[in-house]
């Protein structure tokens, strides 16, 4: 009988433990090459590839002139309003049209800033702004969350222009960028001249597939007991490789329960956007933001599966004063982001 009972344990125990190894192995294959589109980068979705504007956006070749932009170099601490310190870069500070851009995906300056000095190099009068958005790149980490991260990441930016000194500016989002800057145009809106989205993220498999990978498959994962665990997965490996020794011992001080429930809140509230126009936005807000202007760019192709053009083109019925261009390329990008900026500047400035 006593014999009996041990097998019967030795049999639990190693069911149990291969139940757990199973689901860690789940949660790791999430964030695993099973995308024909694969990208290995761990700050970009896996499908990125199919999105013809990769090239363009991530790790930009440089443009004629870029490598002569002036550039500043700014750790913007927002405290005490916001317990959070960012890394920001300025190209053309002196310019006179402060033109904000938030990357897209889990991206950083390191992938996109290329893209925003190109920017910056079409014209002198671009002060192109550009930040590692909390928890990534070579800003700070905090997990300790009050709303999903887009909501967090609109009220640093509203902060960061105060203390750089920007009244208003022209606010370019890219993916999950533009859910940012759609969240700060709609609380504060006298601080976004106008807006750019290039592209809307939108439709079921952006919010089924975004909120899984980007947030969900963590809490699979029943290796992530501690924030040492969390440290070993690809994004977050990166994220300490990059940083300080300082922002090291900020990340491994996070509470584990704090994370887990951040990733829970973002991942299920992208998800529940999936009969929506666009993720992070209700239609109702959208109709009610009230920038002066919104042109949303896309590539044209039809293959992009997060990005899809039927929702750009639906989301220009409920934007006031928007409009939507097709631009493939750089060039077709500066083409249209240049006479924009310059218009809508200009009339916030004559309205003052």
């Amino acid at each position: 009988m006593l014999t009996s009972k041990l097998n019967y344990r030795v049999l639990i125990t190693t069911l149990a433990a291969l139940l757990c190894a199973s689901n860690v192995l789940v949660a790791q294959e999430s964030r695993v090459n099973t995308d024909p589109n694969y990208n290995p980068d761990a700050t970009l979705f896996k499908g990125a590839a199919n999105n013809i504007w990769i090239e363009v956006l991530f790790k930009a070749t440089p443009a004629p002139g870029s490598d002569s932009v002036p550039t500043d170099n700014l750790r913007v601490d927002l405290r005490p309003d916001r317990e959070m310190t960012l890394n920001v870069e300025i190209y053309n500070p002196n310019g006179s049209i402060p033109l904000v851009v938030t990357p897209g995906g889990m991206g950083d300056i390191e992938g996109f800033g290329a893209f925003a000095k190109n920017l910056a190099a079409a014209s002198s009068d671009l002060k192109v702004i550009i930040m590692d958005r909390r928890n990534l790149g070579r800003s700070e980490v905090s997990f300790a969350s009050a709303e999903p991260l887009s909501g967090e990441e609109a009220e640093d930016l509203h902060v960061l222009l105060q203390r750089l000194n920007i009244d208003s500016a022209i606010f370019y989002g890219m993916s999950s960028g533009s859910r940012s800057n759609m969240v700060l145009a709609e609380r504060y809106p006298e601080q976004v001249d106008a807006l750019i989205i290039a592209p809307l993220t939108g439709g079921p498999i952006a919010a089924q597939r975004l909120a899984d990978e980007y947030f969900l498959s963590y809490l699979r994962d029943d290796s992530l007991t501690s924030m040492e665990a969390v440290a070993q997965t690809p994004l977050w490996k990166g994220y300490m490789e990059r940083n300080s020794p300082e922002l090291q011992k900020i990340f491994r001080e996070q509470n584990i329960d704090d994370f887990l429930r951040t990733m829970k809140m973002t991942g299920e509230y992208l998800a529940s956007f999936h009969a929506k126009t666009t993720l992070g936005m209700t239609d109702e807000q959208l109709m009610s933001l009230e920038v002066p202007a919104t042109l949303i760019l896309h590539h044209g192709q039809e293959i992009d599966f997060l990005h899809p053009k039927v929702n750009a083109r639906a989301a220009t019925t409920l934007l006031q004063n928007s409009t939507f261009k097709i631009a493939p390329n750089l060039q077709s990008i500066v083409d249209e982001v240049l006479p924009f900026v310059r218009e809508y500047t200009s009339a916030r400035k004559a309205a003052q």
